[in-house]
């Protein structure tokens, strides 16, 4: 009888401790695809997002990818799907390609958040980036705060990423008004893969063509703004070219320092990237994403989004911005003098 009053309670024992482990709540499983170029935010993005994941006790795998090789973005999007996670963040190089992507991990019960680069399918859960809109305008009425006439050139980045249409949107609010009232846009073009090297040779090309003269140039990022630097130092360009362009990049900052560019733009890509993680998860566990905003795409559907505006910085407000954030130390901005 004892025998079997062990072996009962036993029994019970393990039944407990089998329903209690299957009770246990999954950790969270996100999978993050990088599609992107060779800024330097985007590294520091990828551990901001593994920092954070850890935090919170979510699984996380990121596959950061700059050159589509061995394998493209699009093939880690899919593999990343296939591999059990419950959210796919996406950084997408090219968002004229995305849709199957969306498609099939709605398929596999994956939910699906765009970073940094607009998604503007409607099945996307959230949108988690800067205001574009608002930065270029922040942008343009710089530009136009600083130069009432002369040439203009206007760089909007790879036609593949929506986001440089918001940003051009936003700063031709303060530009447009002023063609034909003296300024002169010389160029307005796309520049494929952002790539630094072609926005110089485009800067270039349209000085040649319009006797060797311009006064502003709008990029929608620091390496665009590099370019157009590199471009207006190869001409031997006399006069003082505004440039503006955006992330804060601390090649564009030692920029601001040296008088070649104007301004650029500081976004806190770790409460960005820490964002992302945080409504990932919430998204993993069934609960409501936060947003403060939505976009909406050419049919009028709208993706709910989580924005932030950041901050314009000058020469003079590098120290404010940049130094006492700890974003960068003084070192790394102005050198050991």
């Amino acid at each position: 009888m004892l025998k079997k009053i062990v072996c009962i309670i036993g029994a019970v024992a393990i039944f407990i401790l089998a329903v209690g482990c299957s009770s246990e709540p999954q950790k969270p499983k996100l999978g993050v695809s990088f599609g992107v170029g060779g800024a330097t935010r985007w590294v520091k993005e990828k551990q901001f997002m593994e920092d954070r994941a850890k935090e919170l006790g979510a699984d996380i795998t990121v596959r950061f990818n700059t050159t589509d090789t061995p394998k493209t973005w699009r093939e880690d999007c899919f593999e990343l799907i296939d591999s059990g996670i419950n959210v796919l963040i996406m950084i997408p190089r090219d968002l004229r390609q995305v849709d199957d992507i969306v498609d099939y991990a709605k398929k596999k019960n994956v939910k699906v958040v765009s970073y940094s680069r607009a998604i503007l399918n409607p099945q996307t859960d959230l949108f988690i980036g800067y205001d574009t809109y608002k930065i270029g305008q922040n942008l343009g009425k710089h530009l136009s705060e600083r130069v009432y006439k002369g040439n203009f050139i206007v760089l909007k980045g790879d036609k593949g990423d929506f986001n440089t249409h918001f940003l051009y949107n936003g700063a031709n609010k303060y530009i447009e008004p002023m063609v034909g009232t003296g300024v002169n846009v010389i160029l307005n073009d796309y520049v494929p893969g952002w790539s630094a090297d072609t926005a110089k040779e485009m800067v270039k090309k349209a000085v040649i063509a319009n006797d060797m003269k311009l006064d502003a140039v709008l990029c929608p990022n620091d390496g665009l703004a590099g370019g157009a630097a590199a471009a207006v130092q190869e001409l031997g360009l006399k006069n003082h070219v505004i440039i503006v362009g955006m992330d804060a990049e601390l090649a564009a900052v030692k920029r601001l320092v040296a008088g070649t560019q104007d301004a650029t733009v500081y976004m806190d890509l770790k409460n960005m990237a820490s964002a992302a993680v945080d409504q990932a998860v919430a998204l993993a566990k069934g609960e409501k994403v936060t947003a403060n905003s939505e976009i909406a795409n050419e049919k009028g559907e709208k993706i709910k989004a989580y924005l932030i505006t950041g901050e314009m910085v000058t020469k003079e407000n590098i120290d404010k911005i940049l130094i006492e954030s700890g974003y960068y130390t003084k070192e790394q901005v102005y050198g050991n003098n």
